[in-house]
């Protein structure tokens, strides 16, 4: 334990290496370095302290490290209002680690930065995509990354254990993905992950979320049904489990290492009104880009696959979310007032209800069809008796 550590260590050293390094890096970038060193500090923290005990002094020092060069980055970032309180933020920060506060407390804190951070500098945390099948990268997991981390994640000496279900719970999977990027994190090499796309990293996190579920069942439907916003992106990308309560946290493990299957959970349009709800919950704390871009993924993700299907059942219901849906699109681009934009978002989520329960199979019908089947048995029924009734007569006066 104390020697992958050092190892660590060392390798955050030489974090400016060329493959690391950029001239003028952007403000992307820089967040994105900030972001995935704070992920580790959130995850990692409970393996160096308990009990206000230091447990691996090299991963202890590496942490407050760590947050040094959170700090440092974050000086980098362009200046703007709640940047200062970002920097108090990480001070505090310190401050538990070096008291060696509990793991649940600076997991927290470590997590609620690198939320502010993401809001503040519109880090974009989730793919623009639907994500592949664990198995899409699984060659490629198998070639590169399986030699320190095992041919199913069970780790080895060079690499952690990728099984682990609690410690893998405090990742979100833009976490995962964002140790793919040799831009922002040193712990691997570019051979490893420097030719890597966009896509493919999102996919090899699957990949690496799919390890700690790999033999579990499915959770129950019911919570895909309660939850819709946590099956598609970005909360699916952008959701730590820790931060949940047990069933659910469990339930987000499997859905995220199981995409290509959760898309037929929730019926497109229900995602989309959870999406909606996500973006408002954007667009509240100031992200406006990101309730943009919830926006947008419902509109493709969720409605306009069954535009078609809705035109026959209600011409004048899709027009008129036409006309939200550009509305609300132009109201995000242009600074409409906040009441504006909020009342567009929970208009367009009452409208996502009523075309969603028009698109469901009437169940009036289906009642009827079920009395006019019993009442068809009964049928049959009485007519077997006035049959028997009969012959009986028949016999009886023979």
């Amino acid at each position: 334990m104390g020697l992958k550590w050092i190892l660590l260590l060392l390798l955050s050293i030489v974090s400016n290496a060329p493959v690391c390094a950029q001239d003028n890096p952007s403000s992307d970038t820089l967040a994105a370095r900030a972001s995935n060193l704070l992920s580790y500090i959130a995850v990692d923290y409970g393996d160096a302290v308990e009990g206000g005990q230091r447990l691996d002094t090299p991963l202890y020092e590496l942490q407050k490290q760590q947050v040094e060069e959170v700090l440092h980055l974050v000086t980098q970032l362009p200046d703007r209002p709640g940047r200062k309180g970002l920097q108090n933020s990480l001070l505090a920060l310190s401050k538990l680690i070096d008291d060696k506060a509990s793991a649940t407390e600076v997991r927290r804190r470590a997590n609620a930065i690198a939320d502010r951070l993401a809001v503040l500098y519109q880090l974009q945390r989730s793919p623009g995509y639907s994500l592949p099948s664990p198995g899409f990268m699984m060659p490629v997991y198998q070639q590169r990354c399986a030699g320190c981390h095992g041919g199913a994640g069970e780790g080895g000496t060079a690499g952690p254990d990728l099984n682990n279900p609690e410690r893998m719970a405090g990742f979100s999977l833009y976490d995962l993905y964002n140790t793919l990027d040799p831009v922002t994190d040193s712990i691997h090499s570019a051979d490893i992950d420097g030719d890597l796309t966009g896509l493919q990293r999102w996919a090899l996190a699957v990949t690496v979320a799919s390890f700690p579920v790999a033999n579990q069942l499915p959770p129950s439907s019911d919570l895909a049904s309660k939850y819709p916003g946590l099956l598609g992106l970005p909360g699916m990308a952008t959701t730590k489990p820790s931060e949940l309560e047990a069933p659910l946290q469990q339930a987000l493990m499997w859905w995220r290492g199981n995409p290509h299957l959760v898309r037929t959970l929730v019926p497109p349009l229900v995602r989309a009104v959870g999406l909606l709800q996500l973006a408002e919950t954007d667009y509240r704390g100031g992200d406006t880009t990101g309730a943009y871009s919830k926006l947008m993924l419902a509109y493709r993700e969720g409605y306009r696959p069954l535009r078609q299907q809705l035109l026959i059942r209600d011409r004048e219901l899709v027009e008129q979310l036409q006309i939200q849906w550009q509305q609300l699109r132009g109201d995000l681009i242009g600074g409409a007032s906040s009441t504006e934009v909020i009342a567009g978002l929970q208009n367009l989520r009452e409208n996502l209800n009523l075309a969603h329960s028009k698109l469901e199979p009437p169940v009036v019908r289906e009642r009827r069809y079920v009395w006019a089947a019993v009442l068809f048995a009964l049928a049959i029924g009485l007519g077997a008796l006035l049959w028997w009734g009969l012959r009986r007569r028949k016999r009886t006066k023979l």
